[in-house]
C-alpha cells in the first residue's frame, strides 16, 4: 500500500509538471506558438511519403528456458514527411506516419533455426521520426531517431525442442507464449538509423529498431513510466539544440549519439522491469524484438 501510494505521488508530480511547462507563458503564448509551429505548420507543408522496409530481427524474453530463432521482417510506413534547411548546411527532418508489419521465422533463411522457437507475429501502429543532418535541396544524410506506439499480435509460434527440465527463475516457455498468441499485445519501440535522400524525392533508410511488447498492460504505471522517459528526452533535446546552434558541424552527429544512447538506455532498463521505475516488485518480464532493417522511401 506505501508503495502504491509513493508511486502515485510521483505520478501526479511528473503530469503537474509537464503541465507547468506546457503553460510558463501567463498569455498562453507558449500554447500558440507550439500549435502553430509544429502542428499546424506540419499539416500544411509536410510531404506525403511511403516506406517499405526489410529487416533480421530477434525477439527475446529473458524467462524463456529455450531460444527464439531469427524472424525476418516486411515494414510498411504510411505518413508525412517534412523537412527544414538552415544555418546553409544543416537539415530538420520531422515525420509522422503509421504503420504496419509481418514478422516470421520463415521470413529470413540466414540463420539456422534448428531447435529454437519458431514465431509469426503481425504489428501496427503509429510514431514520428526526427532527426538534424546535413545537405541541400539535392542530396542529404540525416542521422534521426524514432519512437512508436505499436500493439503486436503473436499469431503462430512452435517450440521444436522443449526442455526436458525445469530452470530456476525460469517458466515453462508455453505459458508465457501462450499470453501473447491470439491478442494484440500494446508495446512500444525506438529506432536509430540515417536517412540518405536524393533530389528531395528518393531515401535509402537503414536502422536499428528496439521494441517492447508487454505481457499486461498496466496503464498508471506505464503512464509513469513514459512521463519520465519523455522528460528527459525533452530536456535532453533542449540541451542538444543548444550544441547544434552552437556547434553546426558536429552537432547533429551529438545531437543523434545523445538521444540515440538515451533511449536505448531506457530500453534496457526496461527489458527486465518493463514499467520501471514504477512498480519494481510486480513487474513483468516483457517480450522483446532487436532488429536491423535496411529500406526505401519516397517522398512526393
Amino acid at each position: 500500500m506505501f508503495n502504491k501510494k509513493i508511486n502515485l505521488i510521483l505520478f501526479i508530480s511528473l503530469f503537474l509538471a509537464v503541465i507547468t511547462t506546457a503553460q510558463e507563458s501567463k498569455d498562453g503564448g507558449y500554447v500558440d506558438d507550439f500549435l502553430n509551429e509544429n502542428v499546424i505548420d506540419f499539416i500544411y507543408t509536410a510531404r506525403p511519403m511511403i516506406e517499405v522496409n526489410y529487416g533480421i530481427g530477434y525477439p527475446g524474453h529473458k524467462n524463456l528456458m529455450g531460444d527464439f530463432a531469427a524472424v525476418g521482417s516486411w515494414d510498411i510506413k504510411l505518413g508525412k514527411s517534412e523537412r527544414k534547411i538552415y544555418k546553409g548546411i544543416l537539415l530538420d527532418l520531422n515525420e509522422r506516419y503509421i504503420f504496419g508489419s509481418y514478422a516470421g521465422s520463415a521470413q529470413q533463411n540466414y540463420f539456422d533455426t534448428d531447435g529454437d522457437i519458431l514465431t509469426t507475429a503481425y504489428q501496427f501502429g503509429f510514431g514520428s521520426r526526427d532527426g538534424i543532418g546535413y545537405g541541400g535541396s539535392f542530396l542529404s544524410v540525416t542521422p534521426y531517431v524514432s519512437q512508436d506506439f505499436v500493439w503486436t499480435k503473436l499469431s503462430n509460434y512452435e517450440i521444436q525442442n522443449p526442455a526436458a527440465t525445469y530452470i530456476p527463475g525460469q517458466t515453462p516457455d508455453d505459458n508465457i507464449l501462450s499470453d501473447y498468441y491470439g491478442t494484440f499485445r500494446f508495446g512500444d519501440k525506438s529506432s536509430y538509423g540515417v536517412k540518405l535522400e536524393f533530389a528531395s524525392i528518393f531515401q535509402v533508410n537503414a536502422f536499428y529498431e528496439t521494441s517492447i511488447v508487454y505481457r499486461r498492460h498496466l496503464f498508471w504505471y506505464w503512464s509513469g513510466s513514459f512521463l519520465v522517459s519523455q522528460i528527459g528526452y525533452d530536456i535532453l533535446a533542449r540541451f542538444t539544440d543548444e550544441i547544434v546552434d552552437r556547434s553546426p558541424v558536429i552537432g547533429p552527429i551529438v545531437n543523434f549519439a545523445l538521444k540515440a544512447g538515451y533511449l536505448y538506455g531506457y530500453y534496457l532498463l526496461r527489458k527486465e522491469n518493463m514499467n520501471w521505475p514504477f512498480n519494481p516488485n510486480g513487474n513483468e518480464i516483457p517480450l522483446t524484438y532487436d532488429t536491423i532493417n535496411i529500406g526505401f522511401t519516397m517522398v512526393f
